[in-house]
């Protein structure tokens, strides 16, 4: 068994964190990918991983090898799987996806269905997710911001719409108010944030209202979800993206207060994956089906 196999496995066990997951991916019993994984282990001098209930966990210096040798190894994967052609495989591999929790629960997590065969999802904020990406730890990510690391390419699903909502029982400001009177009656609204920096909204303040944002924050919570349920239960308005409060919209459970759609930027949901991994199927076929025309 040569050292390139001997990494290739270590790869498959990090990436699926277990040595059942490796040996499927690798077409292998668990025996053998254990073997070589005991084989490399004594080669580099200590241990990779620590076996956990919930499966491999890689010890630093399993962490350290895995960013010394990711790359090449993708790169040499890459170019393997152009020589076999590109056609979906009868079993694809798991992907890793990244993605924001309310993205995924109120618009990808119905699309994907019956898309790919394995799915691993972790949540994060987008630096996070895109820094998780570029270390080999996710296949591809879903964020609002267009990567900048060189290894990176991006492709944009769909555009990104806002909503300004209130509970259902707030009667919206009439319809042709000035920007001033506009501003002053948002400004006496109790306001719900996904964090006291609001960039949406301070951006819309000072954008269309002319003016800095000073309403009080009722509550802050660092989810938008729990977000919209705040605003349906009456504790103040928020800016919200509109296909997360689509379903509450066509419920009656939040109204719209102002058509802010049109006079917010919207900004874009970007699908991104590493450039040696641009060739492959099950990415592009999970980019088409969240792709929005």
């Amino acid at each position: 068994m040569s050292q390139l196999e001997w990494y290739r496995n270590f790869m498959a066990v990090y990436r699926t964190g277990s040595v059942s997951g490796a040996a499927r991916v690798r077409h292998l019993t668990q025996p053998a990918v254990n073997q070589q994984l005991a084989a490399l282990e004594g080669a580099v001098g200590a241990p990779l991983f620590v076996r956990t209930p919930k499966g491999m966990r890689p010890t630093p210096r399993g962490k350290a090898l895995y960013g010394e040798v990711f790359d090449a190894l993708d790169r040499l994967e890459q170019v393997s799987r152009g020589l076999r052609g590109r056609t979906v495989p009868a079993a694809m591999p798991r992907v890793r996806l990244g993605a924001p929790p309310e993205y995924f629960q109120a618009f990808a997590l119905a699309r994907l269905a019956g898309v790919v065969s394995e799915m691993v999802v972790q949540f994060g904020e987008d630096r996070e997710l895109l820094a998780l990406l570029e270390s080999g730890a996710l296949d591809m990510a879903v964020t609002s911001l267009k990567p900048i690391a060189p290894t990176l390419q991006h492709r944009v699903l769909a555009q990104k719409h806002f909503a300004l909502v209130g509970p259902p029982g707030l009667e919206p400001p009439v319809l042709g108010l000035a920007t001033a009177e506009l501003a002053a009656w948002l400004g006496a609204q109790p306001w719900v944030g996904y964090s006291q920096e609001l960039p949406a909204t301070r951006r819309f303040w000072q954008q269309q209202l002319r003016s800095p944002f000073r309403a009080r924050q009722a509550l802050v919570v660092p989810d938008l979800r729990a977000v919209l349920r705040a605003v349906e239960l009456g504790y103040g308005v928020s800016i919200l993206p509109e296909l997360l409060c689509r379903e509450s919209l066509e419920a009656g459970r939040v109204r719209e207060l102002w058509p802010v759609q049109r006079l917010m930027q919207g900004e874009g949901w970007i699908q991104s994956f590493r450039a040696v991994d641009s060739d492959r199927a099950e990415l592009t076929l999970i980019g088409d089906a969240l792709s929005v025309p």
